[in-house]
């Protein structure tokens, strides 16, 4: 039976006990993030095991997806316009977003039809690939979800989501490969 300090075999079982506090698993993560040291680096800096840094990361990675994915990024227009520097207001007026594709790079797929979704000419490699978009003042205002690597820029901008949010009279700046 339970004496009420704690023993019952319920409250032992409610989780692993954490090595770190909250605020310095954050921490850890932000310096993964930020420097992009290695596990056993952080291990050793932070005195957990390889392990544990890996669980907190994906920990920590995971509760911010699902806390912030519904924070809304897409800026009204009349916010882009007064944060655009003077020479875009100049040149470019009516620029609401420039985009830009980016790819991470993947192991290689076991099935062949993965290999061939995935694989990327562009990086010689097989990467999932993303459309990022800031606004003229700097400030990220678009993510996407990830496609296999093999898609198109142009492809990649339409299923997006990104044209959807567009309002008439915005233009898009991007390089020529989305041509």
């Amino acid at each position: 039976g339970s004496t009420g300090h704690g023993n019952s075999t319920a409250e032992r079982n409610l989780g692993r006990t954490r090595t770190l506090p909250p605020l310095e698993e954050f921490f850890l993560l932000l310096v993964r993030l930020r420097l992009g040291l290695f596990e056993r680096d952080l291990a050793y800096r932070f005195g957990i095991s390889v392990s544990t840094v890996s669980r907190i990361c994906i920990t920590w990675v995971n509760f911010l997806y699902v806390k912030l994915k519904e924070l809304p990024l897409w800026p009204k227009r009349d916010s882009v316009l007064s944060c655009m520097p003077a020479c875009f207001k100049h040149l470019y007026p009516t620029t609401r977003v420039i985009i830009d594709a980016t790819e991470i790079f993947v192991e290689t797929p076991s099935l062949p039809e993965l290999q061939q979704m995935t694989y990327s000419s562009y990086k010689n490699h097989n990467t999932y690939k993303g459309l990022i978009g800031i606004s003229p003042g700097g400030a990220i205002t678009f993510v996407s979800q990830l496609f296999p690597g093999s898609i198109t820029d142009k492809e990649l901008t339409r299923k997006s989501g990104l044209l959807d949010m567009l309002e008439s009279g915005d233009s898009v700046m991007a390089d020529r490969g989305f041509d």
